[in-house]
């Protein structure tokens, strides 16, 4: 099914593996900041985030490796790409109703409205797959790059929003 992808696999799976170990440095970013604040951010930005990497990795994974069958497969990207579909769906309304940055349509777009168009293309290429479809292995192969591509413009997002404040918490605001 993936004859010839798995350098492919192997290199996004393993980018996706270093950014979620990433992911531990941009959590102590939050050191010291409003425990609310944080649970509602988990939620709607770093938890997201740690997901499509994780589905990235684990379909990576499978893609390489040499007992998984291309049903097995298809039901496993299918399940993950529903799974992540309703996720991004709940990101995007979530900012929208709950915005913490300056533009919410912003975040709402890139944290959770384009998650979702990749989920749906993941969902459609594991139903490719199972019809022995010859474009298949393309578009999954696509719609993982593009979630990976996502998730490191989300991280480089929530860095550069919480590096300068973490400096900012631990300041004496005395005069």
């Amino acid at each position: 099914m993936f004859e010839g992808w798995s350098e492919y696999f192997f290199m996004i799976g393993s980018s996706a593996a270093a950014l979620i170990g990433l992911m531990f440095i941009v959590i102590t970013l939050t050191a010291g900041r409003d425990r609310s604040e944080i649970e509602r951010g988990k939620k709607l930005y770093t938890s997201p985030i740690v997901w499509h990497l994780s589905v990235i990795l684990v379909l990576s994974g499978a893609a390489i490796a040499p007992a998984v069958s291309a049903k097995l497969f298809a039901v496993a990207s299918g399940g993950l790409g529903i799974l992540g579909l309703a996720m991004s769906v709940r990101v995007a309304i979530g900012i929208i109703r709950i915005p913490f940055a300056s533009d919410p349509r912003f975040d709402a777009f890139w944290y959770g409205i384009a998650p979702t168009i990749v989920y749906v293309g993941l969902t459609a290429a594991a139903i490719g797959i199972l019809n022995a479809c010859a474009w298949a292995p393309g578009a999954v192969a696509a719609d993982l790059m593009a979630l990976l591509l996502l998730s490191i413009h989300a991280e480089w997002d929530l860095v550069t929003y919480l590096a300068p404040r973490a400096s900012q918490v631990g300041e004496n605001k005395e005069p």
